[in-house]
């Protein structure tokens, strides 16, 4: 077995910049259980995910369809600008969703953009934001569930107030859950 390497993958125009600064962030947070984050591929939205009635896009669909796209073993996350919900649950909206465990996670920037709520551009916020949905969406990958620790970022985010009220950085329950759920991965990559 080797080191992991997470593999960023988009479904819609999302800025080149912002995705090398989560690459960036992304190994920092997972090192050392992850050696990488390369760019990967964009891949076509899948039309039958799209619920006119909502104007938002099925994030189960896309999940599925993402599942099948991919090859390798790398962690996979998928960027969307697309405004998601998930029809196997009773959520208005969701900021993302993953294989609890698996190897893919969806994050949809849509409603993590400062001016989705009529706000100014804000570049480092909106990173920010990005950075923190994009490691709790990983974090379900590696079998993390929710915390109940409001400053964890694996705490549930019911609105981007929640967001911004979490830490980017895992409590020490759920590091400590992390570490002890992928120690062959640890000593592996050393």
């Amino acid at each position: 077995m080797k080191c992991l390497i997470i593999e960023i993958i988009t479904i819609g125009e999302v800025e080149r910049p912002l995705l090398e600064d989560l690459a960036r962030e992304l190994t920092k947070t997972y090192a050392p259980l992850v050696e990488s984050c390369l760019i990967g591929a964009s891949l076509q939205m899948p039309p039958a995910a799209y619920n006119a009635r909502r104007s938002q896009y099925d994030a189960d669909l896309i999940l599925d369809r993402v599942l099948h796209r991919i090859t390798g073993e790398n962690r996979v996350l998928a960027l969307l600008t697309a405004d998601l919900y998930t029809s196997s649950h009773n959520l208005n909206f969701i900021f993302g969703q993953a294989q609890c465990p698996g190897r893919v996670a969806l994050v949809s920037i849509c409603r993590l953009d400062p001016t989705f709520y009529g706000a100014q551009p804000n570049r480092k916020l909106f990173l920010k934001r990005a950075t923190k949905e994009a490691i709790h969406e990983l974090g379900h990958t590696f079998g993390l569930g929710h915390c109940a620790n409001p400053n964890c970022v694996m705490s549930f985010s019911n609105s981007i107030l929640d967001v911004d009220e979490k830490k980017p950085t895992f409590c020490k329950t759920c590091r400590r859950k992390l570490y002890r759920q992928t120690t062959l991965a640890i000593h592996v990559c050393r």
